[in-house]
């Protein structure tokens, strides 16, 4: 078995590894203008202080449902269509963006963009999950965490530079930017179709004749709903994005700045931390984590977490280096734990679907996400002006202990297929699996409906969320 950080890339199909590739050119193009769309809209094109925030809460809101129906559309059409029609929509969005000079501009960008962006990470994780084996589909999630994480910062700073220091007026080098964004999914549009190629999902699956009764029996979000363990799984996921992403950039900087206990250098640093530390966890951990069942790393993780904001509490409670010191060490185990968990339960959640839902498993999984994004800060609206910010991090220790006994107890539940691969089964798999792009995906685990427990760009979560 590979141990070499990169050598586990050579196991992919072709299909995997050109799926990677291409998304690794779309997520450079997101990280162009990933932090400027407030400033581009108020400073630059001088817009009222309203419409910035009306165009993010319009692209957020139309993300969530375009995401729902873009899972629907996923279990009834061949997926090469849909992430061809996606990309499209996704860069029309944002090149709209580049002549938003008005209101009525800028929010119908929002909305096509929204409904755009909101399939992109719901057809990549779909095309990973058709990897011929458990093993190649749970490294494809973790190395396109690494690539889209690493190729999104490289484009925070070339956009970052380009906007600082290019030729033109400000308008026109920002523009520039959102177009450039636009060619870069019209370009994995063009790629994909190219690429990819037209599975029968249904016989892909379980080799089941195109056209049984299994293949065309209707269903809907209601059945995925139905299926306990995965309806805990994503609540989970809503948590651990809540305690991660969704406090990133709100409750943490918040907490730490507001009695001085950390500066903007210092800031800068933790966050150039979750950075290159969630990269560098996937690079070097992620063949490793193959090994581990799937509940001892969610159960890891809230571990991890909690211990990163007991860290983080007692940072706000200190000044200068003490204090700049024990945040980065609480970024750095948020960060370890961001690079696990997702990968993994994105991984688990598709091992668990049916194949008949599994664009409608992959669309919520966004939602979960998204949710948790999106309810971080308003959580931390609400609570870091009470006791300087003393309930907040409080309540993220107790949501981090929570998330890692539903780890625990999500041993006793899982299927055994599910909470950890078999490595044996997975190489004669290997070793029979047809190649190429003509792979069958394997039968996916079927979630326990009985079973009960407690509890913006790209295919992955990524710590610049958008």
């Amino acid at each position: 078995m590979n141990t070499h950080p990169f050598a586990v890339v050579r196991e992919f199909s072709p299909r995997t590894r050109a799926v990677l590739a291409v998304n690794a050119v779309n997520s450079f193009g997101g990280g162009l203008v990933l932090p400027f769309l407030w400033i581009y809209l108020g400073e630059v094109r001088g817009l009222a202080a309203w419409i910035p925030a009306a165009t993010l809460a319009v692209q957020a809101t139309t993300a969530v449902f375009g995401g729902l129906a873009w899972g629907a559309v996923l279990d009834r059409l061949a997926p090469r269509s849909v992430v061809t029609l996606v990309m499209c929509v996704a860069g029309a969005g944002t090149g709209l963006y580049a002549l938003a000079t008005s209101a009525p501009t800028a929010l119908t960008a929002a909305v096509v963009y929204g409904l755009g962006i909101s399939g992109v990470g719901t057809v990549l994780r779909f095309l990973y999950a058709g990897a011929a084996t458990a093993r190649e589909r749970g490294l494809a999630f973790s190395a396109d965490y690494a690539v889209f994480n690493a190729m999104t910062g490289l484009g925070v700073l070339v956009g970052g530079l380009v906007a600082a220091s290019g030729p033109g007026s400000d308008a026109a080098r920002f523009a520039a930017l959102y177009l450039a964004d636009g060619c870069t999914f019209l370009a994995a549009g063009v790629a994909f179709f190219l690429l990819l190629p037209r599975l029968d999902r249904a016989t892909a699956a379980s080799g089941t004749p195109a056209g049984a009764d299994t293949a065309r029996r209707p269903v809907g979000y209601r059945e995925v709903l139905g299926q306990r363990t995965i309806v805990v799984l994503l609540a989970t996921l809503t948590l651990c994005s809540l305690v991660s992403y969704g406090q990133l950039r709100s409750g943490l900087p918040g907490y730490l700045t507001a009695g001085g206990a950390v500066g903007p250098e210092g800031l800068s640093g933790t966050f150039a931390v979750n950075i290159v530390v969630a990269v560098l966890t996937q690079v070097l951990l992620g063949e490793r984590i193959q090994r581990i069942r799937r509940s001892t790393v969610l159960a890891t993780t809230g571990a991890l977490w909690t211990a990163a904001w007991a860290l983080v509490l007692v940072a706000g409670r200190q000044h200068g280096i003490a204090a700049t010191v024990t945040a980065m060490a609480g970024v750095l185990l948020l960060s370890v734990g961001e690079a696990l968990v997702f990968p993994v339960i994105t991984g688990l959640l598709n091992d668990l679907a049916d194949e008949r839902t599994r664009g409608r498993v992959n669309a919520m999984l966004s939602v979960a996400v998204s949710t948790g994004s999106v309810a971080g800060p308003l959580l931390a609206g609400a609570t870091l002006p009470l006791a300087d910010g003393l309930p907040l991090v409080v309540s993220l220790i107790v949501v981090c202990a929570a998330v890692a006994l539903v780890g625990t107890a999500f041993r006793g539940v899982l299927p055994s297929a599910a909470d950890l691969p078999d490595p044996a089964e997975t190489d004669t798999q290997d070793g029979t699996a047809e190649s190429g792009d003509t792979q069958a995906a394997t039968t996916p685990v079927a979630a326990d409906a009985g079973s009960v427990v407690a509890g913006g760009k790209g295919s992955a979560p990524v710590t610049a969320a958008p």
